[in-house]
Order: C-alpha cells, then sequence, then structure tokens
C-alpha cells in the first residue's frame, strides 16, 4: 500500500519532479500544488486520502501571488493543527532555504526541517517511518480492499471517515453510551450505498429521492415489488438481504431503536456495532464486485419494470388489530412481525393494504386466510 503525501511548493512542478520521481521508487505517491490556497482546498475535499503533508518554508499564499514569504507556510501549519483535531495528519518541512537551519526564530516557530539537496533520503526515511505508526494507515492497509469502495466509481469518499472511526482501536473498548455517534454513520454508509445503485441505473430514483427508502430499497433489490417496481431478478444474494436488514434494523431512528439502545446500554459492549459493522464490510465487498461486472447503467435500467396495482386492493383500508396470540392483523389479513416493524405500524394504525398473498404459514393460515405483502399508511 503506498504512502500519499500531499507536498504545497510553488517549484514543486519543475525542479520538485526529481524529488516526487524518488520518492515514488519508495511507494510515497506525492500530489503537488503551488500555493497554500490550492493545497489546503485540495486536502480538505481528501482528508481521508492522504497520510501525510510536506510544505516549503517561502510558498505561495493564494493561487495568484507573486510575492512569496512564510504567510503560505504560517497558513498551512495553522491549518493543519485544526484539521489534527479530527484525524491524525503529520507535517514535514522541506525548504530550499539552508540559512534556517541557524534561525533559532524559525526553528522555535516551526519546529524541526529538511534542506533540499541534502536531506531528501533522511525526509523520505522519516514520512515512512512516521505513515507506518499512523493508526489510520494502519487501518487502511488492514482493511485496503474495504475502503478501495470509498472512490467515486463505486459509492463515493464520504463514508471513509465514517467507517475508520469506528475501526479505530479506541472505539473498540468504550463504553457506548450515545449509539447515535456510530449507529448514524453506518446508516450513511448505508444511504451511500442505494445511491450507488441509483446511478448505476439498478435502484429507480424513486426510492432515493428526495432521500433514501431504507426499507423499501432493500427489499426491492431483494426481489420484491416497492413503489409499483420490480425487478427481472433479485440483485441482493440472500445472504447480503439479510445482512442488509440486520443493520436496518439496528441502525434506522424508528420507535424500535428505543430497545436498542436499552440493550446496547444494558451490556456496555461494543460488540452489537462491531457485527454489523463487520456485515457491512462483506455488503461493501460484495457490491464492488457486482459493480465491477454489472456497470452497464443501460443495461441495469432494462432490468425493473413497472407493476400496476390491483384496483381492488387499493379499497383495503382497515385498522390493525392485535390477537391474543400477539398476531398482527387487519380483519382476514395477517401481517407478519417483520413487515410491521420494517413499516413502524402499531396497533391502531390506518393502513391501505396493496397487495396479498395466500397465507402459508402453519401457524396462523387457520385463523387468517390472506398474508399482506405490501402496504402503506393511510
Amino acid at each position: 500500500m503506498k504512502y500519499r503525501a500531499l507536498w504545497i511548493d510553488d517549484d514543486c512542478k519543475t525542479t520538485g519532479r526529481d524529488f516526487i520521481g524518488q520518492a515514488e521508487q519508495d511507494d510515497i505517491d506525492i500530489t503537488a500544488f503551488e500555493s497554500h490556497e490550492e493545497g489546503m482546498a485540495y486536502l480538505e475535499k481528501n482528508l481521508n486520502y492522504f497520510h501525510v503533508v510536506i510544505l516549503d518554508a517561502k510558498v505561495k499564499h493564494k493561487k495568484d501571488d507573486t510575492v512569496i514569504g512564510l504567510e503560505g507556510l504560517r497558513a498551512s501549519r495553522d491549518r493543519l493543527i485544526e484539521l489534527n483535531n479530527r484525524i491524525e495528519l503529520p507535517y514535514f518541512i522541506f525548504t530550499g532555504q539552508p540559512d534556517y537551519q541557524t534561525n533559532e526564530m524559525f526553528r522555535e516557530s516551526y519546529g524541526d526541517f529538511y534542506i533540499k539537496g541534502a536531506d531528501e533520503e533522511k525526509l523520505i526515511h522519516d514520512i515512512i517511518e512516521r505513515v507506518e505508526h499512523l493508526e489510520e494507515y494502519i487501518l487502511h492497509k488492514e482493511y485496503q480492499k474495504v475502503f478501495e469502495i470509498f472512490a467515486d466509481k463505486y459509492i463515493g469518499n464520504k463514508g471513509a471517515s465514517h467507517l475508520l472511526n469506528i475501526l479505530k482501536k479506541e472505539n473498540k473498548n468504550k463504553a457506548f453510551d450515545n449509539p447515535d455517534l456510530y449507529f448514524n454513520p453506518l446508516r450513511k454508509i448505508m444511504d451511500d450505498l442505494f445511491i450507488a445503485f441509483n446511478k448505476y441505473g439498478i435502484l429507480p430514483s424513486v426510492f432515493v429521492k428526495p432521500s433514501v427508502s431504507f426499507n423499501e430499497s432493500s427489499k426491492f433489490l431483494s426481489g420484491f415489488i416497492e413503489k409499483d417496481f420490480q425487478l427481472d431478478a433479485p440483485v441482493f444474494p440472500k445472504v447480503v438481504s439479510d445482512h442488509v436488514r440486520n443493520i436496518l434494523a439496528v441502525c434506522q431512528p424508528a420507535a424500535h431503536r428505543a430497545e436498542i439502545d436499552m440493550f446496547v446500554s444494558q451490556v456496555n459492549s461494543p460488540y452489537l456495532l462491531l457485527s454489523v459493522t463487520y456485515q457491512l464490510l462483506d455488503i461493501l465487498l460484495w457490491f464492488k464486485g457486482y459493480i465491477d461486472i454489472n456497470g452497464d447503467i443501460e443495461v441495469n435500467k432494462l432490468r425493473y419494470h413497472q407493476v400496476e396495482r390491483a384496483a381492488t386492493l387499493e379499497r383495503i383500508v382497515a385498522i390493525i388489530e392485535k390477537d391474543k396470540l400477539g398476531n398482527h392483523h387487519c380483519g382476514n389479513y395477517v401481517l407478519t412481525y417483520t413487515h410491521v416493524r420494517d413499516n413502524d405500524y402499531k396497533v391502531g394504525d390506518e393502513i391501505r393494504i396493496l397487495r396479498t398473498a395466500d397465507n402459508t404459514n402453519i401457524k396462523t393460515m387457520d385463523l387468517y386466510s390472506k398474508s399482506v405483502l405490501d402496504s402503506e399508511k393511510n
């Protein structure tokens, strides 16, 4: 795995080419900018991509500056100090000003530095040694195949920081007294996943706009009719479908989340969080392989069709009740526990039944002849 550095130096694209080539031989991939303004703007958009930053002592502050001084270095250093509250990002000063070696004021302000033409090998060695001990780098290396999915081709890079924070060692030993700090980021990654399915034409836009419909998207990709659409064949294998349902059951901010929060508080462990996190990693790896094979958007759009609802079913409106055995039903129509949970239904809700099937459940078929497959709140 390469070491990735951002370099801000107004000579980086001219006299700096030799150093870039030298660093590349030691697996250091350098992205170079000529000013603080350009370099920091790019860094903040790709914060989880880089491991270190290299700064010149005298560099442009603004892109169009003609006068070069310490202002650019000072601005970059101050911004990096702020960013290190979010992510550990070491920086190295690499200057062509050898007179700074005797400038105690500069050294007191900026620390040790490296001289161009003399310290290239030492700088490369120190960058590698420093990166090898970064927790972010260690995790990126351990989960390299997963982090490859946080790219524009797949689900975008927004979720990388969420996953990185969950995987960090210190989080594994904390008391999870605020599950939202962990479950919300997982849900955001799922959000990015469904949006990526839409980007590749597999999931119709009605599932993700104006916001992602998690349960409906999951069931549609599992082969069910949702929002009047159905796939010719399920996209999710059963294992992936089960993983997605597990993650959504834990992470969605619905009424049943109170039970999740209570459980986490009682057991005071990270294991529920980690179990759904590892299931998500499997889903992401599966998604990458699936898109690599099924990346043709126009072909994907031909894989689903619109389904007309039965007019008779559209007129079935009923109130949810619960019998003595704990079964939810609307008259002769039984609702499974999963259907009630996924739609966040409760006793007394008025729903419109949209699709049914013969009830084949041995436990309830003598009580209710029909099972509700699709419904919505009236």
